[in-house]
């Protein structure tokens, strides 16, 4: 499965769960499998991602209403979803990070930036 790579600690069981497995197919089926964001520009990219509209947090995570309610959900391809994260802001990284070359997010320190 896509996507469980930025899971938070707390929320992993969750994104390893057939609650979440079952929510992010019905949300990807109800979006015909396209990147709503794209879609509203006009712009017909396939949805790799289901993203929730109120963030899961460790208070919220058990609330069937945040976590698998369609409503909460909607399907992103990988750079619209890094975007409403903050990840890719104008074709970069949130400050002192980066993509590697394999695609993977990382820390810039002294020694990556020498």
């Amino acid at each position: 499965m896509e996507g469980f790579a930025m899971a938070k600690s707390f929320s992993y069981r969750f994104y390893h769960s057939r609650d979440w497995e079952q929510a992010r197919e019905l949300a990807l089926q109800r979006d015909a499998y396209l990147c709503q964001h794209c879609l509203k520009a006009g712009i017909t990219t396939p949805a790799t991602m289901v993203h929730h509209i109120i963030e899961l947090t460790p208070a919220n995570i058990t609330d069937p209403n945040i976590a698998t309610d369609p409503r909460n959900l909607v399907s992103l391809c990988d750079l619209c979803h890094k975007k409403v994260h903050g990840w890719a802001r104008q074709g970069s990284t949130r400050h002192g990070f980066a993509f590697d070359e394999d695609g993977n997010l990382i820390s810039l320190t002294n020694e990556n930036t020498d």
